[in-house]
């Protein structure tokens, strides 16, 4: 078994150095047919798409975007191109890099490859791409806060045809505000699932759809307005206004810090602080089987999703899990848990994979879950 996994692993590598390869090729061959001082691809005689798509087997338009990527990454992210050629990165992580530093001049995307290579590929795509975010977001404060300010602007909703008498319903909006609809559909359909009667055998995905149309058509009780709590977790110097670090959206990532001071300054928002110790641990006492809200809101803060290797799913929507269990000794403290989502909650528990806490807990680590050894993550 970990003989196949090993093999996996060299093929992975194999198959980042070959793109990284092409990527490098493509750029060659498109400055190659450049005219004299000329700098762009659609600058270029006129027929490098079509050679290009002959060879790759795409149409011209395909084979003008992967040129037109070739020759942005090469120049501007030289270091990201041989991090995919030593197979520290795939090409999914390079083209969420390369997007998240599109809007920057050269010198800015440069500190952002920086900042996010010093790190690696993180645990997940998504992390890395949150990463690449918050980089941007460091290192661009106040462009960022513009562009999201401008994006807000973009918000929408509209409709198009599906097949077999369906349609999608689609709305673009502020992360904070499509979170806590979100949140709002989840906690209702979580309600009649828990409550349905005999005979409804509706999946949770269709209850939460039938969920949003009774709640736009004010068809049910699931109408009536239900508390809803929407997290963000804000450095404390961002929220005074003494920093442009990015804040947090669980679920969503960093957003800008003139964003999140926005939001704190809406009315109605509510702020709870969590009292720490010197080394940023929680302050608590706490001997009893079941954390309390408090212990579950800092284990959430702390991990922003489940803890198994790769997994995504906001920490909003997880077991609050014991590292060690009670039934071992372990006590309800927050060095000893850690946010699981129900099915890496049961793999745990079957007993094929361990979960640790390398610092016990400490806000500046990561859980980590391998199959027999103890991993720090970034």
């Amino acid at each position: 078994m970990d003989g196949l996994l090993k093999e996996i692993s060299r093929a992975v590598h194999t198959i980042a150095a070959g793109q990284a390869n092409l990527l490098i090729l493509l750029a060659r061959f498109a400055a190659l047919r450049l005219p004299p001082g000329a700098t762009h691809l659609l600058l270029s005689d006129g027929f490098v798409p079509e050679e290009v798509a002959a060879v790759l087997a795409v149409s011209p338009q395909a084979a003008t975007a992967q040129m037109a990527f070739a020759c942005t990454v090469t120049r501007r992210l030289p270091r990201a191109v041989d991090a995919l050629r030593a197979g520290v990165l795939d090409l999914q992580r390079l083209y969420a890099l390369e997007k998240a530093v599109h809007p920057l001049d050269d010198l800015a995307a440069a500190e952002v490859e920086t900042r996010v290579l010093a790190a690696g590929a993180r645990s997940n795509r998504r992390a890395f791409t949150d990463a690449c975010r918050r980089a941007v977001a460091k290192t661009d404060p106040e462009g960022a806060a513009d562009r999201a300010q401008t994006r807000r602007k973009d918000r929408r909703v509209w409709v198009g045809p599906d097949e077999d008498g369906t349609s999608t319903l689609t709305a673009l909006l502020p992360a904070e505000d499509a979170e806590a609809c979100y949140r709002r559909i989840d906690q209702a359909a979580r309600s009649v699932s828990d409550n349905r009667i005999e005979g409804d055998d509706r999946t949770r995905d269709q209850i939460r759809a039938d969920v949003l149309v009774d709640l736009l058509t004010g068809r049910s009780s699931h109408a009536a307005p239900t508390p809803c709590e929407i997290q963000v977790v804000v450095p404390v110097a961002t929220l005074m206004g003494l920093s442009d670090d990015p804040a947090e959206l669980p679920g969503y990532g960093p957003i800008p810090a003139r964003i999140a001071q926005e939001m704190a300054n809406r009315p109605g928002s509510t702020w709870r602080r969590i009292l720490t110790d010197p080394k940023g641990h929680l302050v608590e006492i706490a001997d009893r089987r079941l954390p309390n809200p408090a212990q579950v809101r800092h284990v959430r803060a702390r991990n922003r999703t489940c803890v198994f290797t790769g997994c995504t799913r906001p920490s909003q929507r997880t077991d609050t899990d014991h590292t060690t269990p009670v039934s071992e000794g372990g006590q309800t403290l927050i060095g000893n848990l850690g946010p699981l989502c129900r099915r890496h909650h049961r793999m745990k528990h079957r007993g094929h994979w361990k979960v640790t806490q390398p610092e016990g807990g400490a806000s500046s680590t990561r859980q980590c879950i391998n199959r027999s050894a103890r991993v720090a993550g970034d």
